[in-house]
Parts: structure tokens; sequence; C-alpha cells
């Protein structure tokens, strides 16, 4: 990296790094607020949907916006929006007016805001670094990233725990806004030579081309179809399963949640440390599928842990603690094996002036089935032991792995690796 390229890097490191610190807060603290309030892992999972419904609908259209308008401008806008709207939702809980219809209605905007918000911010870091530093940027990126949530997810336990929610809205707001203030010094102007015009014909047609450049792309079109069946159970167990499990029936304090969560992103941390340190001239193929079996197994392990003959040989809470933390870890070091060298693979194979709407195809169809997952879970874990749950997860897993695993070495990464 050049002088102007290692400070926009350094600038953009640092706004993620500020807002994800709130953003872990928040993320522990909410669904451990919505059990405390209603007690009802359906609610939680409704919640846990529409945080996400609103995203997949905007994605395509914040694509075809981020390739036509000023990324960083974008950006900055979109984090001091959330600020505003996270500080609103701490004013409402200071006068006592905070509830599950104020929490869904001020979700659902900031839902859009974060698409226009990730589709921007992905197809931004190409433009900032040069193609034979990407594997590195992105590896330093999402140590950073996960360096944040490391710690947010420890403050939002023990804020929540001792000071409240009103305080986790706060220190989030601020971080937004803070956030964009760092991201405002970036040098960046826009590349993409695409008119600023928009109209339906042209969202239409942005639309079709995606869709067309993705499913006739090998490697796309199978990560994609064992991406959704993967995203249907895995992100609903961790935004749903796992909080109630932990909080409701083990009896976790926020304190010990938080740290559970940090378990998760300190494995994530560490595998893009090995990524950029060790592994980052390695075949992207061998990381991917390396990762993808580790973690399936890890899953797996973590399930037959939670049965209840197993869990009554654990003397205490922080012993369960001690053993799902570390099978956590794991399974975040295994996870930036997979994330990491797919996200490479994208920004190096998608032209510059496609980048922000075939990345937001990408997000709304890799991330279509989890919104259901998460209702459903939601609703089966008020009926069903747990226990039950994340073995069925584990086991349909394990299939949908086993039926891609012929397709998984047909994979092609070799144009991940090419710096031209």
């Amino acid at each position: 990296m050049n002088k102007i390229q290692k400070r926009n890097f350094l600038l953009y490191v640092i706004g993620r790094m500020v807002s994800l610190v709130g953003s872990g807060i928040q993320m522990v603290a909410m669904p451990l607020f919505i059990l405390d309030l209603t007690g009802s892992g359906t609610k939680m999972g409704l919640f846990a949907m529409i945080s996400m419904i609103p995203a997949l609908i905007i994605a395509p259209f914040a694509g075809v916006l981020g390739d036509r308008y000023n990324r960083k401008n974008i950006m900055v806008s979109m984090d001091y929006v959330r600020g505003i709207i996270i500080l609103f939702l701490a004013y409402m809980t200071y006068i006592g007016k905070i509830n599950l219809i104020v929490l869904f209605i001020t979700q659902v905007l900031i839902s859009i805001l974060d698409s226009f918000f990730g589709a921007a911010t992905s197809a931004m870091l190409p433009d900032l670094v040069s193609k034979s530093d990407l594997m590195k940027a992105n590896s330093v990126t999402e140590s950073i990233s996960s360096a944040s949530m490391i710690m947010g997810p420890v403050l939002g336990g023990v804020i929540y725990g001792l000071f409240g929610m009103q305080w986790v809205f706060i220190l989030n707001g601020i971080s937004f806004i803070l956030s964009a203030f760092s991201e405002m010094f970036i040098k960046y102007r826009k590349t993409s030579t695409l008119t600023a015009e928009i109209n339906a014909k042209i969202i239409f047609n942005d639309l079709k081309e995606s869709m067309s450049y993705i499913f006739n792309n090998y490697v796309l079109k199978n990560l994609i179809l064992m991406a959704i069946f993967l995203n249907l159970l895995f992100n609903p167990m961790f935004a749903v399963l796992f909080p109630y499990t932990f909080r409701e029936v083990i009896g976790f304090s926020p304190q010990q949640y938080g740290l559970l969560e940090m378990m998760w992103t300190l494995g994530i941390l560490v595998g893009n440390i090995l990524l950029a340190v060790f592994f980052s001239k390695r075949e992207s193929k061998k990381l991917f599928r390396n990762g993808i079996y580790g973690m399936v197994f890890l899953n797996l392990l973590i399930a037959v842990v939670l049965i209840p003959r197993f869990l009554s040989k654990f003397n205490s809470i922080w012993s369960i603690f001690l053993v799902v933390g570390a099978l956590l870890m794991l399974m975040g070091i295994t996870n930036a094996f997979i994330n990491t060298p797919i996200s490479v693979y994208f920004q190096r194979i998608i032209p510059n002036e496609n980048r922000s709407k075939i990345f937001s195809a990408l997000g709304v169809i890799f991330q279509a089935a989890t919104p259901l997952g998460m209702l459903v879970i939601g609703m089966i874990v008020d009926r069903v032991e747990v226990h039950w749950i994340f073995l069925a997860i584990s086991l349909l897993i394990i299939l949908d792995v086993i039926v891609f695993s012929k397709k998984i070495e047909q994979m092609d990464f070799t144009p991940s690796l090419e710096t031209k």
C-alpha cells in the first residue's frame, strides 16, 4: 500500500472498529432485554426476523445506488442517521416509553439503513487498496472487527446487567456518530463511471444482470445453494436459540452470556490473524473446505454437550461456560477460514462498476431463508426442549454439507489468487 492507501484504510478500519464496539454491546443486550420483557422465544424470534426482512428487501436497490453514487458519502450518512435513531431509543428508555412496538419500528428503519451502508462499504474496500493487498486487508479488517466485537459483547453483558438498556443505547448511538466522523476524512472519489440516474427500468436491468452474473458462475451458484440452507439453520441458532438456551434454560447472567458471545468473536479474530500471518498465500479452496468441515463438527459437539445426560455431569455454570466457550472459539476460527477467502474471491472477480449491486444481490440470496428460520426456531423453543433443537439443526447441517461435499471439491477458487 502507498501512503494514501494506508491512511484511507486506517480511517476505514477505525470507523468500523468504533461502530462495531457499540453494535456488539447492543447485539448482546437486545435479546436479553426482550427476554426480560417478555420471557418469550417466539417474540425474540419475531424481532430477529423483523431485523432482517427490510434489509433483504432493500438490499438490491441499495446495491444499485452504491454503484452510482459516492460510496463514502453513503457510508458516512448512514452512520450518522443510525446514531441519531439509537440515541432516540435511549431517550425513550429514559422517559419509560420503550416497548416492543417502538423497538420493532426503529429496528425496521435501522435494518433499511444497514442495507445502504453494507452495500457501499463492502464494495468500497477494493477501491482503497490494491488487488495484491486484498487478502491481507480483509484479514486485518476482519481481525479488527473481531477485536471490536470481543469488547462489545463483554461490555454489553456488563453494562446491561449493571446499568440497564438506556446506557446500551447511549453508547451504541455515540459509536455510530464517532464512526461517521472518522470516515469523513477518508480521501475517496467515485470510481464507477455509471451515471447517477435512477429509474425503475435501470433498477430492474441491474438486478437482472446481477442474477445472471451470479448464476453463470459455478462457484457462486453452488456457494449460494449450500449457504441458503446453512443460513436457514446457523443464523437463527445464534440469534435466537443461543440466548434463549443459555439465559432462560441454563441460567447464565448477562455478564456470562456476554463473555460467551465474546468467545465466538475471539475465535474469528484468531482465525483472521492466522490467515493474515500464515495462510494469506494458501489455496482458498483448501481453506474454505477445512473451515466448513471443522465448523460442522464443532457445532455437533456443542449439541452433544447440551444433552441433559451430559449436561448433568457439569458441577457449575462456569464449567459449562468453559467447555461451550472453548468450542465456540474453535468454531470462530473455522468461520474465518470460510468467510475471508470467499470475500476475497468476490472482491477480485466482480468488476468495480457492478460490485455494489452484485454484493447486495449475493447478500439477499445468502440470507433469504434466515428470517423464516428465526421465526420458526423462536416458536419451537417455547414448545420443545432445546437440546433436541440443537441436535436436529446439527444433523441437518451435516446432511447439507454431505450433499454439497462433491461440489466443494469441484469449486475453482483460483481467480481469487490473481493479482492482475
